[in-house]
């Protein structure tokens, strides 16, 4: 997930990293991503996990048949253990616990976030609030960290988790009434695939059959490896083991959406009054650029939401944040993310350090290169720029000790996290680097040289000292120019065909693989952002590990890939993210976890008295 969001609250609201490796743990490993050791001394202790919202409703999820050799991470089992499934067997999900007592009367939960771009689940490259209305076969229950069955009642792998098959919950309805069944999964997911719906998330299906060929147009789009076997199976067929796949398809791209509204209104069907979901909520108000309110489904499968409505209060990109803590402390949000730059104050006040909690995240910041443009052509240029600035004043005096150093691509979490990969020499290194490659002292070097970014307080902070670390040290000077987060998105895809220099972009992971980082943002077939970076080896490293069922093995090719693209320097890996969330007294089950837990989502929340 990316871009303006995953620069704020989507990416770097973080707290606990699902370690569901692509090869599995046989455990799932759920250790936090290190505040403590990154943070200060006085920074406030993540939050513990408050009791779930509701008690479970509709029948019990029997969770899956997954061949154990594939070390695929079954869903929970009793009282929220954790487990592997044999052959065979199912593996029960967690229950729910009971309706907490003392409930306030009033149940409205509110907090802040940017328009979205879009709220198609197939279009977007960002979740935003789509989990409060829209809902797919699997999830990941932010209570336990674990994945479980939704519209799914199970779901089985065949051998060699080459095909997937989803049996679904009988009687499962749109908000509206009308029944949803495995068919508007299957269309779901043809329209990532399809040119005309314009997916900005096209990688999330390329691991089905047949993709890269309806892809380049060489085959029909109902050639794609997903089908409605009948009204209550899906299945779907990869081109390789894929013993991930259920991480996959727990991601907005695989969220059921409904053909009959989408036909009906065409680019309207996401207004409010036209628009059905699937999930708990239903969208009741969207007032572009102020508000998005969300109220019960009373037609969703599951357990009843105690939060009534849900409120998101919309802020422009640049300031939402600033806004959202103004707006907390006002009474009129119940959370609130505290960007760093208002990290010591919060710190310093008697009532919000109390009520202040840090979580951890999954996610990089990077400035990426055009590796085919002048400078940045030249990989000495590329090593020159990430070693000529000093890494520790950044994180300790720029940003406070707010966010994680990361020398590296991969967050120590995901699997092929590689730290004896990082570039070595510092400032004198970077300094013969920059003469090697012909601008001695900044002589020659072009004036018009210019990183791109989407408008925030916090990076403008770190381009700036970037910007004067390399005045200081290399004797470049570097211009800064930002975009709303909408041009830039428009800004990024379009230099895909276009030269650039520059482009400030950050990711968070998705679902806790290194498919969803390596494969997914680097390979010169994906390449997300447009580095017009191509390496072979590292190609073909990621496409062998990629399907791999020996973790370990897998592990050790991902740390391969991971050594050459931090030499090659064509992505600049700045810090690893961290957040920070007010939280009023009384509002219980917010969770922030280290993968898409941005958004507080209502199904959780309650209000104590």
């Amino acid at each position: 997930m990316e871009e303006r969001t995953k620069l704020t609250a989507h990416a770097y609201t973080r707290r606990k990293f699902l370690a569901l490796s692509a090869a599995g743990t046989a455990a799932t490993a759920l250790a936090a991503c290190g505040a403590s050791a990154t943070t200060s001394t006085n920074t406030p202790a993540a939050a513990t996990k408050p009791a779930a919202a509701a008690t479970a409703a509709g029948p019990a999820p029997t969770a899956t048949n997954v061949p154990q050799s594939l070390g695929v991470t079954a869903p929970a089992g009793a009282a929220g253990t954790t487990g592997t499934a044999p052959a065979g067997s199912a593996v029960a999900a967690a229950p729910q616990p009971t309706k907490p007592a003392n409930l306030a009367d009033k149940q409205i939960l509110r907090y802040v976030d940017v328009e979205p771009p879009t709220f198609d689940p197939q279009v977007g490259s960002s979740p935003y609030n789509m989990p409060q209305m829209f809902e797919g076969l699997v999830t990941i229950n932010w209570t336990n960290d674990q994945i479980e069955p939704a519209h799914a009642a199970s779901y089985q792998a065949n051998a060699d988790a080459t095909v997937w098959t989803f049996k679904l919950r009988p009687g499962l309805k749109w908000s509206d009434g009308t029944p949803l069944t495995a068919k508007d999964f299957e269309y779901a997911v043809k329209r990532v695939a399809d040119p005309k719906v314009a997916s900005k998330y096209t990688a999330a299906v390329e691991n089905l059959k047949n993709s890269a060929e309806i892809a380049k147009g060489t085959l029909p789009l109902d050639q794609l490896g997903v089908k409605a076997l009948d009204d209550s199976t899906v299945e779907f067929t990869l081109t390789s083991p894929t013993p991930f796949f259920p991480l996959l398809a727990s991601t907005w791209s695989y969220f059921a959406t409904p053909r009959h509204i989408i036909e009906k209104f065409g680019d309207k069907w996401l207004e409010a009054g036209n628009v059905v979901g699937s999930g708990p909520y239903m969208l009741k108000e969207w007032k572009h650029d102020q508000l998005q309110a969300f109220e019960i489904n009373p037609n969703y499968w599951g357990a009843k939401p105690i939060v009534t409505r849900v409120e998101c209060k919309i802020f422009p990109d640049s300031s939402y944040l600033q806004q959202g803590l103004a707006a907390y402390e006002n009474d009129e949000v119940d959370t609130a993310q505290v960007q760093s730059s208002d990290y010591d104050r919060a710190l310093k006040d008697a009532k919000l350090s109390k009520e202040m909690k840090g979580y951890p995240g999954s996610s990089t910041f990077m400035v990426h290169w055009d590796a085919t443009n002048k400078p940045t052509s030249d990989v000495k240029v590329r090593q020159a720029l990430a070693l000529g600035f000093d890494r520790q004043s950044l994180i300790d005096v720029v940003l406070k000790k707010y966010y994680i150093d990361a020398p590296t691509v991969l967050p120590p979490d995901i699997s092929g996290y590689n730290p004896q990969a990082a570039l070595t020499g510092g400032v004198a290194k970077a300094k013969q680097l920059m003469a090697d490659a012909g601008f001695a002292n900044g002589q020659g070097w072009p004036a018009d040289f210019t990183i791109e970014y989407a408008a925030n307080a916090t990076i403008k902070l770190v381009l700036e000292y970037l910007q004067a670390q390399w005045k200081q040290n290399l004797g470049i000077d570097v211009k800064l120019d930002s975009r709303e987060s909408k041009a830039a998105v428009e800004y990024r895809v379009s230099r895909k065909t276009q030269p650039f220099n520059g482009i400030f972009g950050q990711w968070g992971s998705d679902y806790g693989d290194p498919f969803n980082w390596h494969n997914f943002l680097f390979t010169s077939k994906n390449e997300f952002w447009p580095s017009h970076w191509k390496n072979d080896e590292f190609d073909s490293i990621v496409e062998k590990a990629k399907g791999m069922t020996d973790k370990d093995a897998r592990a050790k090719q991902y740390q391969m890939a991971e050594q050459i693209l931090v030499q090659e320097a064509a992505h600049l890996p700045l810090y690893h993210g961290q957040s920070f969330f007010v939280i009023k007294p009384g509002l219980q089950g917010i969770y922030h976890p280290a993968i898409l837990g941005g958004v507080p989502r209502g199904k959780y929340a309650y209000f104590a008295k």
